[in-house]
């Protein structure tokens, strides 16, 4: 994975002297393992910050497409504050996780669209509670967001204080999973973007390291739907690391169509999932995909 990365960055070298203060070196310790470097703020300003190859790329992804960062940064090395709205700010980590990356494919890939007015949206793997606020910025009316791992959950609770969104978003320390109840759950401490009640088996998991698991509370889509008094959802993020194929396929086809339209991030052979949802009736596009085993579905019910 840090090749890949010093590829990526390497390959921008240009763009990369307007975000670090010196991109030959900051290359060479990145080749040496090492993570700590000189970021360049707007106004010309360094900081030192502990940073990881996919964060230190989706930093230049970020910058280059115009995200602000906020005046005032955090004391803690890794971490950093963006300007998301005109009062609002969101704290990213640096060290573990994708957190700028996952940051870049919301608001500057726009990943899942622009406009959301009106809908009701189900987040289902909010992690840090990045797309729960995305989508309550693109015109959500209702955003009812899921996170079961606890340091996710609660800075996902504390970036959407930071936002004022608290009243906009629901969020639930809880998974979707293909039954209710309480069920193990697998953590990778420096991935916490990868965290996963079902991890996948694909060649993916070679760069995941799981190494150990929590009991969190799961529920089935239609025993959630119920509990929160919705009749069908407008749009459903489906980003669980792996449980999209035990949900999907477990799912009766009546339950599927109470989603207008499923995003589904797929981590190995979508192929069993594009045929259920054919099956139930949904026009399915797969965009983004990855070597056939990573990418977004995107079904929309007819």
């Amino acid at each position: 994975m840090r090749w890949l990365y010093v590829l990526k960055l390497a390959l921008r070298v240009l763009a990369l002297r307007q975000v670090v203060a010196s991109p030959l070196l900051t290359l060479w310790r990145i080749l040496q393992g090492k993570d700590i470097h000189r970021l360049r703020l707007e106004d010309g300003r360094l900081i030192e910050r502990h940073i990881t190859p996919p964060n230190l790329y989706g930093f230049l992804l970020l910058r280059r497409h115009g995200l602000r960062l906020a005046a005032q940064q955090p004391a803690e090395p890794d971490q950093l504050l963006w300007q998301l709205s005109e009062e609002g700010t969101f704290l990213t980590r640096l060290s573990v996780g994708m957190d700028l990356m996952t940051l870049y494919e919301l608001f500057g890939r726009k990943d899942y669209g622009e406009d959301f007015t009106g809908k009701v949206v189900l987040d289902v793997g909010a992690y840090n509670g990045d797309s729960a606020v995305y989508f309550a910025l693109q015109g959500a009316k209702r955003v009812i967001a899921l996170e079961p791992y606890p340091p996710n959950y609660a800075l996902a609770v504390d970036n959407l204080r930071r936002m004022g969104l608290t009243e906009r978003v629901e969020l639930l320390p809880m998974a979707l999973g293909a039954e209710s109840g309480r069920l193990r759950f697998h953590i990778a401490p420096a991935s916490p973007d990868a965290n996963s009640l079902a991890p996948p088996d694909s060649p993916l998991q070679k760069f995941i390291r799981y190494e150990g698991e929590v009991e969190v509370e799961v529920r089935t889509l239609p025993a959630l739907l119920d509990e929160l008094g919705l009749p069908e959802v407008d749009f459903l993020k489906l980003d669980c690391e792996g449980c999209e194929f035990a949900v999907i396929e477990n799912l009766p086809v009546e339950v599927l169509r109470r989603v207008r339209l499923w995003h589904i991030e797929y981590h190995a052979v979508p192929a069993p999932l594009i045929q259920k949802l054919r099956t139930a009736g949904f026009a399915v596009q797969r965009l983004r995909d990855r070597g056939g085993i990573l990418g977004y579905l995107v079904a929309q019910r007819v």
